[in-house]
């Protein structure tokens, strides 16, 4: 054995001593910062980590799923330029952040002190894909002629893009129309969009299903029908008609009299 492998042999053994002593006590991380984070896809997500007592050892941070070396102290070990490490020496912490987080990006993900054994402390992270809403119920029940309003909402990361798009039946919905009578009204504050879609004198082409579709989270439907006045509140939620179809208690009469007269 050279000198240079006798020299290294010689340190290792040295520091496996010094750790296993009875004065040596080992780096301690912060159990008060939060091991879970929650983001919507887009978001940046902020992964913390404050280690004491290192004494010049390295802190990594590890993917658990694939056992991905990510990072070790600043250095970084992927090719995706969404990873960062932000150092701090005076308060300790390594904290990596995900810029454009995707949801594939959930999981948990260690960090890790080269110390013998290793010491890690796992933060799970949850990237939520963005959904809209739809007010209400998600069979809506209208007479014919009244107006037809249905309400979208959806959370967005502070860089959405706002804009909100309706479909009837798979039909982009637009103002300019033939038809006449429509409106849609959007407006986006407090990393919420609100799109409102308005369709004066519903009639019975107006039935089907509404689709709200915001360009940055995932869209929502609801089921419209067209009723006459006369149709009973009580059968409005038991029907089994198709959506696409206009309902009226024609049938119905028919079927009673066809019954009172047998």
């Amino acid at each position: 054995m050279d000198t240079n492998s006798q020299s290294v042999t010689c340190e290792g053994r040295a520091k496996t001593k010094k750790e296993g002593s009875s004065t040596w006590t080992p780096p301690e991380f912060d159990e008060g910062v939060e091991d879970t984070v929650t983001v919507l896809e887009g978001e940046t997500a902020t992964l913390p980590c404050v280690v004491t007592k290192l004494r010049g050892r390295s802190v990594s941070w590890i993917r658990q799923k694939d056992l991905h070396v990510i990072s070790a102290n600043h250095l970084i070990f992927t090719s995706d330029d969404r990873f960062k490490v932000r150092m701090d020496n005076l308060s300790s912490s390594f904290t990596l952040e995900i810029r454009a987080a995707l949801t594939n990006d959930s999981g948990v993900y260690e960090c890790q002190v080269n110390t013998r054994p290793k010491l890690s402390r796992p933060v799970t992270l949850t990237v939520q894909a963005a959904g809209a809403n739809i007010l209400g119920p998600p069979e809506v029940y209208i007479k014919i002629g009244s107006t037809l309003v249905l309400t979208c909402t959806a959370a967005l990361h502070p860089d959405a893009v706002t804009k909100v798009d309706w479909e009837h039946n798979d039909t982009v919905v637009s103002i300019a129309a033939p038809r006449g009578g429509v409106s849609i009204h959007t407006e986006a504050g407090d990393r919420v969009v609100r799109s409102k879609l308005s369709v004066v004198r519903a009639a019975p082409p107006d039935a089907g299903n509404y689709t709200c579709r915001p360009h940055a989270a995932l869209p929502a439907s609801a089921s419209v029908y067209i009723v006459d006045e006369q149709f009973p509140a009580a059968m409005h939620h038991e029907s089994a008609a198709p959506p696409t179809t206009w309902l009226s208690p024609a049938p119905l009469l028919l079927l009673a009299a066809h019954l009172a007269a047998r």
